[in-house]
């Protein structure tokens, strides 16, 4: 066990159904006993990258917010990577996130538990882009059919839940003739941060290295939380083609160790979504949604922005309504 001033590592194996040992950190608040704690948060790693590549977001999280969260971050090699067992062609990672929940259960009883992310994807690719020095950043690339000069999409999931769902309409977005690249932006905001919260030129910075190695401008797409992320790089990179945000935007931006938010107006979305134009602007309300967003912060964001813009409120982002949102902003 290693320890630092405000977080320990504990170094285990947990056994599968099938006998194979996964190898486990368990970054904890310092002086936490196992009784004590409120919350386990699992980083999954999406094949086939091993847990070097969430290290960092897990300790992040522990040291940043410390003995008053109470959360403890499990980080673990999925089957056939780094230094756990099994082989290169064995993708049974169910059995390995059955067995960690088990293990789970067996050590903290009925606690708040959670896996971040998926182990695998049906289409998707995955790339870590080295960025700023410290920094990285890791996509799935779903590339696009039928196209031959096919536009580009960053597409952002929730804060630490690029799921099934995300997985599925990446997917259906390359079938329609999009090059996709998907990002949970938790993880490569928590990794850009290790070292210094972030400022807006920070995060120009890197989005500017990532488009340099995209085939085109990217139209971004941001889910809830992620939205504000969204706003913010399409103002401030002028070779973002255009942004769809969804759900709550303002509430990304306020995590004081990742940002450098002291100056509230810093990160002021109001005051940059101004910028963005004469490059298209879609704001979705998702009703009935708790991270749907509200609609005054809609209203001010509209308010503030210039045209092209529109704003949509539905119960849900469908499909067909993000298709049609992103041929409304190649249109001339």
């Amino acid at each position: 066990m290693t320890s630092t001033l405000s977080y320990t590592e504990e170094l285990f194996g947990i056994l599968t159904d099938d006998n194979l040992y996964l190898d486990c950190v368990l970054v904890k608040p310092v002086g936490i006993a196992d009784e004590q704690l409120r919350a386990i948060r699992v980083w999954v790693p999406k094949y086939p990258l091993t847990k070097s590549s969430v290290i960092t977001c897990a300790r992040q999280e522990v040291k940043s917010h410390g003995q008053k969260r109470k959360v403890a971050h499990l980080v673990f090699d999925l089957r056939g990577t780094g230094d756990s067992e099994g082989t290169m062609g064995d993708h049974n990672f169910n059995l390995d996130l059955h067995a960690i929940a088990e293990w789970a259960k067996e050590r903290f009883g009925q606690i708040n538990f959670g896996f971040l992310g998926t182990p695998d994807s049906e289409n998707g690719r995955v790339h870590v882009w080295p960025l700023r020095t410290g920094s990285m950043m890791e996509t799935y690339h779903y590339p696009a059919t039928g196209s031959l000069l096919p536009p580009s999409v960053l597409y952002m999931s929730t804060y630490g839940s690029f799921g099934r769902s995300d997985d599925t309409l990446c997917s259906q977005l390359a079938a329609a003739g999009y090059h996709v690249y998907g990002l949970d932006p938790l993880r490569y905001l928590l990794h850009a941060s290790a070292n210094h919260r972030l400022s807006p030129d920070d995060l120009a910075a890197d989005l500017q290295i990532l488009i340099q190695m995209l085939p085109s401008r990217p139209i971004i797409v941001g889910q809830p939380l992620a939205a504000g992320l969204g706003l913010m790089w399409t103002s401030r990179v002028n070779k973002v083609a255009g942004v769809i945000a969804v759900g709550r935007a303002q509430a990304g931006l306020s995590p004081s160790h990742i940002f450098h938010n002291n100056n509230p107006y810093t990160y002021l979305l109001h005051r940059h979504v101004a910028e963005i134009s004469p490059r298209p602007m879609a704001l979705v309300q998702l009703t009935g949604n708790p991270l749907g967003g509200d609609e005054d912060e809609m209203a001010t964001l509209m308010q503030s922005s210039k045209l092209p813009n529109r704003l949509e409120q539905v119960s849900a982002l469908s499909l067909e309504l993000l298709l049609e949102l992103l041929t409304w902003m190649q249109r001339p």
